[in-house]
């Protein structure tokens, strides 16, 4: 019976580290972002921003309309570094990491239905890869400090 009661009392302890762990005492979890940067090739600017409003906004409003994601947002570079440094950052908002997890099959329904088939919609991603290419791409958790 003791070793039963010390067992249930180890429990109880290492549940209240493991909730105790999942806060922090400095900030507050808030939504997910995933930050895409894309370098623009040379002379390739009207044809990266005609692709923007006319395949990628749609999609994104219409996945924003769907719930799937909360916004976005699309950043230019001033500052930059060198002549392969990224031209453009496309931010996209999910309410957590489980939003983000849970977008895959319902947003490529969203895209395949925007470009009318799969063949249209691959043939509008090998024409991307001609004027701008992906830099790199991060998430991060925003926070709000305490």
């Amino acid at each position: 019976m003791k070793n039963r009661s010390c067992f249930v009392m180890l429990v109880c302890v290492l549940l209240m580290v493991v909730s105790a762990g999942a806060q922090n005492p400095n900030y507050n979890n808030g939504p997910v972002w995933r930050v895409t940067y894309v370098h623009i090739n040379a002379g390739q600017g009207d044809a990266f921003w005609k692709d923007i409003h006319d395949n990628l906004k749609p999609i994104w409003d219409a996945q924003k309309q769907a719930g799937l994601i909360t916004d976005y947002k699309v950043y230019t570079n001033a500052t930059t570094d060198n002549a392969d440094d990224w031209s453009i950052a496309i931010a996209t908002l999910y309410a957590d990491w489980a939003a983000m997890d849970a977008i895959d099959n319902k947003a490529a329904g969203i895209a395949a239905q925007h470009y009318g088939s799969r063949d249209a919609m691959m043939a509008a991603a090998k024409k991307r890869a001609d004027y701008a290419h992906v830099v790199a791409s991060k998430l991060a958790r925003e926070v709000m400090p305490k």
